[in-house]
């Protein structure tokens, strides 16, 4: 090839990988267990000290041309009904759409009041799904099945899960982690056969751990883990809950827990997260890390 024809080649090649590389690109903003209340501070958690926190949350994300929407990973409240007053005034200010997931001190609220918490933080279904630049983000609920309920068989499932749980003698038989119902199960067994039917790629979204097996973790765990397991196209799964935070990969899948805004007096934990083609780039704040997480 003639040399003065060469670089225009390449550079032909260059754009189009270049643009290809873009247009698999989701930039998000991610924060996880806000945990706001009008109360004093317990231990490590300052309560009061979240609304400042979520404001230079929220602050950052909108200063950041290119992130396409939020993610809040539970526990925007810790309790009281009317502490989703303040911090729904601070997520209205967003410029990006904010997608939740129920965290378990979400439904710590006035138990005649419980059935109104998806509505307040946004949820007309509390799982769902959407597609985006070759990606589909899935959002899950983990408290489907918990002790905070206004329905009877609810609370039987929750018992009879935790009882299995303590008879196995597993760390996770707390009352305060939840479950995932067979119902929800088989719509997310549909969604992964889509999405790997489509060549997408899928990042999962719950309040709760799934791996490793910890005091934290979702109630039915194992039985989440082996199904997402069994899919190629599922590249992370997403929580808070553990406000310690965490990560681990298994089996080609990110497993990542965010750490708990809610922690510290006055150091702030949240993450800019870009999922491109071959990589999920997560720049941290404050507590949170920076990771670059390779995709198989």
């Amino acid at each position: 090839m003639n040399v003065k024809h060469f670089y225009p080649v390449i550079l032909i090649l260059f754009l189009m990988i270049l643009g290809n590389s873009l247009k698999a690109q989701v930039k998000i903003g991610v924060f996880a267990d806000c945990q706001y209340c009008d109360c004093d501070e317990s231990g490590t958690r300052y309560y009061r000290n979240s609304l400042t926190k979520l404001i230079d949350c929220i602050s950052e994300f909108n200063a950041i041309d290119d992130v396409e929407f939020v993610v809040g990973l539970g526990d925007l409240i810790d309790r009281d009904f009317v502490s989703y007053e303040k911090v729904n005034a601070i997520l209205k200010k967003s410029k990006k759409e904010v997608f939740n997931v129920i965290g378990n001190h979400d439904f710590s609220v006035e138990q005649e009041l419980i059935d109104k918490v998806p509505a307040k933080l946004g949820l007309a279904d509390t799982y769902y799904t959407f597609k985006k630049n070759g990606w589909n983000f899935i959002f899950l609920n983990g408290n489907e099945i918990t002790f905070q309920t206004t329905d009877k068989k609810v609370e039987k499932k929750a018992e009879k899960m935790v009882a299995k749980l303590t008879a196995a003698d597993k760390p996770n038989n707390q009352k305060w982690n939840g479950g995932i119902s067979k119902t929800q199960m088989k719509w997310l067994k549909k969604e992964l056969k889509k999405s790997e039917k489509e060549n997408l790629k899928v990042v999962l979204f719950c309040h709760f751990p799934i791996y490793p097996n910890e005091i934290h973790s979702l109630w039915n765990d194992d039985e989440v883990l082996q199904l997402i397991n069994k899919y190629n196209c599922v590249k992370a799964w997403i929580n808070g809950h553990n406000h310690a935070g965490n990560y681990v990969e298994q089996n080609g899948i990110h497993f990542i827990t965010m750490n708990g805004m809610v922690e510290t007096e006055s150091e702030n934990s949240f993450s800019v997260i870009t999922f491109t083609l071959d990589k999920i780039k997560i720049d941290g704040y404050g507590r949170e890390q920076n990771r670059n997480l390779t995709l198989r």
